[in-house]
């Protein structure tokens, strides 16, 4: 490590050090400075001043702020009269995520190689970390919900890229004092307030303009798209996902998936479920609000394909369903689609399936890459 990010860390851990004794509730003071626009997340605010920039991130389950990052160029001096947050060096060199959709995003920003460790790593279904892990030049951090210290501490990565949770912790990794970039935005409350998380990440890695850019070139095909399926006129009854255990866990009306399927052109028959993230539901309450349903979506992983005759052996309630009898499901086996990763940040190639799923046709030459019609 250069020893002007010794010497730069140095300062961090004590300030990361003051700052966590505090304890309680974040609650920051406003800054002064320019105010980047932000168009469509309502987590973000970044804010430019002289010499670095903040970036706030709001609480999504509650009225404080989740954190405050402090931005500073690892080529200035770090400036005086800072407020507090925590610090990060950029262009962040060294970076641990737990997430293949943060792997596939830095791909695209150009910066894969400050990739230096991972967690989980079989699950990140990007080939150009895989075979670095295959290599040894990705360190294997092991299991996200019980990191190896060791392998950590041995990485001493600039920042780690988490997704925090409903009052939940960091186990193992908030004792090791490391700047953790929590990775909220998928709780967001649209596409695009997930997709404008680029703008933000692009900072980090001194890819600002890159990430601006394609932010605003999803927005642009999301909003024609948008436009394109409101326009149908006729909008299909949508079910969608599977039971879990004892309840059937579906996307909320302010979730980014739940607007999603409105913006497709759907009669999302879960819209009177609140909140950002997921709803749970009764059997009874799914069949009472569905059961006569046109187009029924879900998502799961195995390494075998559903069919109508292993659904019905899972749970003989789906049958009462109108898609299943009319045979009308389509399906995405995250086991060998990365529908994950690849739309989280391009909402827009989502949205496309979606369409050719509610309006066959409307999108000229589109084939389907996600979901496919179940076989019986």
């Amino acid at each position: 490590m250069p020893f002007k990010k010794i010497i730069f860390y140095t300062i961090f851990f004590i300030l990361l050090f003051i700052i966590s004794c505090g304890g309680g509730d974040k609650s920051y003071p406003e800054v002064d400075g320019e105010v980047v626009q932000i168009h469509h997340s309502s987590l973000l605010t970044i804010v430019d001043c002289d010499g670095y920039s903040v970036v706030d991130i709001a609480d999504p389950w509650g009225d404080n702020q989740l954190a405050r990052y402090l931005l500073v160029p690892a080529d200035s001096v770090i400036p005086d009269g800072m407020p507090s947050g925590i610090l990060l060096c950029t262009p962040l060199e060294n970076v641990l995520v737990f997430s293949g959709v943060h792997a596939m995003l830095l791909e695209e920003l150009g910066v894969i190689g400050s990739i230096k460790g991972v967690c989980d790593a079989q699950y990140i279904y990007c080939d150009a970390v895989s075979d670095r892990v295959a290599s040894g030049d990705v360190v294997n951090c092991g299991n996200s919900l019980n990191v190896n210290s060791e392998a950590v501490m041995q990485l001493s990565p600039d920042a780690v890229f988490v997704l925090p949770f409903e009052n939940g912790g960091f186990g193992k990794l908030e004792k090791l004092r490391l700047p953790l970039v929590q990775c909220a935005e998928y709780m967001e409350t649209s596409p695009l307030g997930c997709a404008e998380w680029i703008r933000f990440y692009g900072r980090l890695f001194g890819k600002a303009a890159l990430g601006d850019s394609i932010f605003f070139a999803v927005c642009d095909e999301y909003e024609a798209l948008s436009k394109v399926a409101l326009s149908a006129g006729e909008f299909p009854r949508l079910m969608c996902e599977l039971k879990s255990s004892s309840a059937w866990y579906v996307p909320s009306a302010e979730s980014t998936m739940g607007r999603m399927y409105t913006d497709a052109g759907a009669d999302y028959l879960f819209s009177f479920s609140k909140g950002r993230g997921s709803t749970p539901l009764s059997f009874e309450t799914v069949l009472d609000k569905a059961a006569d349903a046109d187009v029924w979506l879900f998502k799961y992983n195995s390494p075998i394909d559903k069919t109508y005759s292993s659904l019905l052996s899972e749970f003989p309630g789906y049958s009462h369903f109108a898609p299943f009898k009319m045979q009308n499901i389509y399906a995405c086996n995250t086991h060998r689609k990365h529908i994950f990763e690849e739309t989280a940040f391009h909402p827009e190639r989502l949205l496309k399936e979606l369409i050719e799923i509610f309006h066959p046709g409307l999108i000229p030459g589109y084939t389907m890459r996600y979901y496919e019609k179940m076989c019986r």
